[in-house]
């Protein structure tokens, strides 16, 4: 099973921009404590913005590439 954090990172990568949005991080919720559901969204957010990081560093040299052409 995927972590909260590798669930973020795989919404990001298919579009879903909101944790109450992925049935993936609902399976972790769904049981847990308050605690515990505020920890997954935290991770499932850090995920989800590391994958954005990434996408724009992949995007960058590609975008100055252009620019330069």
């Amino acid at each position: 099973m995927m972590t909260p954090k590798e669930l973020g990172k795989w919404a990001k990568t298919v579009g879903i921009n909101a944790p109450t949005l992925d049935t993936g991080l609902a399976c972790w919720v769904k049981n847990a404590t308050p605690e515990e559901r505020k920890q997954y969204h935290v991770e499932w957010w850090e995920g989800w913005y590391e994958a954005l990081d990434e996408f724009i560093s992949f995007q960058r040299p590609h975008s100055e590439a252009r620019s330069a052409a």
